[in-house]
């Protein structure tokens, strides 16, 4: 259950990698496909991406730990290990920019205009920019571990109400159909004889 709660650390990590620099909408010309690109250079994107495949790294393994149990061997861990850098590398390389460069490329096109672009390439491009670029993982990171408590509460709660609520629905004995009609016999009357003697 522990590593359910890292999940949304990621998706959050994931998100603001993604989203982190989303603002106005484009109405004037989109940027480039060179300047998307000088973009995420400024921003350091091969560090970004790394900080993402270590908290995935670090999730997978609590997963993989508790899936395993704790009756492994030491030559069974390492397996284990090798299992694991195997994921994490195919993680690494599905993340590599010349996989995700056309999915940054549409989404800044679709969204800023060339000249927001360039404000933020000149901004990350300061001191206090990459001071900033430096400092948002560490804010992140401790933003992610001060709301666990809250992040256990809302999991414990939804499953409670889960269960309730599935409790009520499968104790509700739906109504019974209705009866089907009692079909009546109808006697059938009785042949008519015809005298043709008459």
């Amino acid at each position: 259950m522990k590593s359910l709660y890292r999940l949304p650390a990621i998706a959050l990590s994931i998100s603001a990698l993604s989203l982190a620099l989303l603002a106005a909408p484009a109405h004037a010309a989109p940027p480039s496909d060179a300047q998307v690109d000088k973009l995420m250079q400024t921003m350091n994107y091969e560090r970004m991406k790394r900080e993402i495949v270590q908290q995935m790294n670090a999730s997978t393994q609590g997963m993989a730990e508790a899936m395993a149990g704790t009756k492994l061997s030491p030559a069974q861990r390492q397996s284990l290990q090798r299992s694991m850098d195997k994921i994490m590398a195919r993680a690494d390389q599905l993340l590599a920019w010349e996989n995700v460069a056309p999915i940054y490329r549409k989404v800044y096109r679709d969204t800023f205009q060339a000249n927001e672009v360039q404000a933020m390439i000149d901004f990350y491009g300061t001191p206090e920019g990459r001071s900033i670029l430096e400092k948002m993982p560490k804010a992140m990171g401790q933003t992610m571990q001060e709301m666990q408590p809250l992040m256990k509460k809302m999991f414990e709660q939804i499953q409670q109400d889960l269960q309730k609520d599935i409790r009520q629905i499968t104790d509700e004995a739906p109504p019974a159909p209705p009866a089907p009609p009692v079909p009546v016999s109808v006697p059938e009357p009785p042949p008519v004889i015809v005298n043709q003697g008459q």
